[in-house]
């Protein structure tokens, strides 16, 4: 019996390592797994509500001010695009506030100090990606200088997306209109994950590399963009029942959540790619086993990758599943 599971085992892995529409996959999702992504989401998410909830504020309220309260335009900007944040259904879940001048100022550079955490976590999840040894990352000013470049690009680029993409519904154009308004949008995003992608890490990638993982988070960005509002307004209305009032919130940290799992996935689809970490062999899945060569490619990199030490020598091995077998050890790196 034992023998049939583990021939039956062998053909679907046989299956999975040949066509690539499932190894990718399943490279993407093992790599994801051992980096301890749905960890470093969570830490994303969590500093991206408070450094990005307070700015989309603030871009609400110059809206409204430069708009108009009851301007069509700036309800549309902050319905479609901007909903995703801005607005859960009929709540208003963030209201234009009525401050302007240093008071708008000030909310600006609260939100960019906080920022700077979101921009460390993400600098971290990057890190870690991209297989980087921890004698590596930056100091202080060097990460200080890229978290800024991320408050930058990213701010700016969700800003303008956000209008882009509501000026486009809010124009009277027809569906011509609204099509080159999303081809616009998904352009956008994809510039701006790609550029965020290459300042996040001191590993350097180029454009090539990163257009695999920026394109498919600009296509999924700009899903989300589009049913943000009402995918929103579902979850809400399910936690109100046991959170009350405090399921805007609820709602609002699991889209960062979604968003921050979604572009982890994709940065792990470059750097599985770039790394040659794929086909992994269904042993790695299911047992934590190096059974291909892309199993041992991957669990080599990883202790290198927590080295703390430049005068440290990691000894990395590699023992055979099969007795007959030779076992593969490596250089001592340091």
């Amino acid at each position: 019996m034992a023998s049939s599971d583990t021939s039956f085992l062998d053909r679907v892995d046989n299956f999975q390592q040949s066509h690539a529409v499932v190894a990718l996959p399943v490279a993407v999702y093992k790599k994801f797994s051992e980096d301890e992504g749905g960890r470093l989401a969570s830490l994303i998410s969590y500093h991206a509500f408070l450094s990005v909830f307070p700015l989309l504020l603030v871009l609400t309220t110059v809206l409204s001010n430069q708009l108009g309260p009851d301007s069509e335009l700036s309800r549309k900007i902050v319905t479609t695009a901007g909903g995703t944040f801005l607005a859960v259904g009929d709540q208003g879940a963030i209201t234009p506030l009525q401050v302007s001048g240093w008071a708008l100022a000030i909310g600006v550079l609260i939100g960019m100090w906080n920022g700077l955490a979101v921009s460390n976590s993400m600098q971290w999840a990057m890190n870690v990606v991209q297989e980087v040894p921890k004698t590596e990352w930056p100091g202080l000013v060097p990460r200080v200088g890229r978290n800024i470049g991320l408050i930058l690009v990213v701010g700016l680029g969700l800003t303008l997306t956000t209008v882009a993409l509501g000026f486009g519904v809010a124009l009277s154009g027809g569906w011509v209109t609204v099509v080159a308004s999303y081809a616009v949008v998904f352009l956008l995003d994809l510039a701006l994950i790609g550029l965020a992608f290459r300042i996040a890490t001191v590993s350097v990638i180029s454009w090539r590399q990163v257009l695999p993982g920026a394109a498919l988070a600009a296509a999924a960005w700009l899903i989300l963009q589009a049913i943000g509002n009402t995918l929103l307004t579902q979850r809400v209305s399910g936690a109100q029942q046991t959170y009350g009032p405090f399921a805007v919130i609820v709602g609002l940290l699991f889209w960062f959540y979604l968003l921050a799992q979604i572009t982890l996935y994709c940065a792990e689809l470059n750097s599985v790619l770039a790394r040659r970490l794929w086909p992994r062999g269904l042993r790695s899945v299911l047992s934590s086993q190096a059974h291909t060569e892309a199993d041992v490619r991957a669990y080599k990199s990883y202790p290198r990758r927590e080295n703390q030490a430049h005068n440290a020598t990691v000894h990395v091995g590699v023992e055979p599943i099969d007795s007959n077998e030779s076992t593969t050890n490596d250089a001592p790196t340091k």
